[in-house]
């Protein structure tokens, strides 16, 4: 089986894996334990794909906000990225490395408007 056909049913099965364009975590592993029990040709190949997609559009189901401090309205913001990002998840991480400002990553997608990203702007313009 080539890495064509492995992807080809990965993508098969992560299609399977979707209700309403989300990734629904019953249908995952349904279709684990199926794959695993009848065990293909190329299994190892066909799940490291499965994996990969599953990862990406994970990733675009959720949003990370890193800041230097507790956000103090929090759930107002939350819901503001939910509603623009259709996000599911919203994960607030404390970063003390960042000195003022936010980065904010959903999917592959980064916003990054700390002090620190500013600065090293500044210094590339220069």
């Amino acid at each position: 089986m080539t890495g064509k056909k492995e992807l080809k049913i990965a993508k098969t099965l992560f299609r399977k894996s979707l209700s309403d364009g989300l990734v629904d975590s019953q249908k995952v592993k349904s279709i684990l334990k199926v794959i695993t029990r009848e065990k293909p040709a190329h299994l190892v190949g066909i799940l490291r794909n499965y994996k990969r997609l599953l990862e990406s559009a994970l990733s675009k189901e959720q949003v990370i906000v890193e800041t230097a401090a507790k956000i103090p309205n929090l759930p107002e913001i939350e819901k503001e990225i939910k509603e623009k990002t259709k996000a599911r998840r919203i994960i607030v991480k404390i970063n003390p490395r960042l000195v003022l400002g936010a980065k904010i990553t959903h999917g592959d997608w980064i916003f990054d408007s700390t002090l620190s990203a500013k600065l090293n702007n500044l210094i590339k313009s220069a």
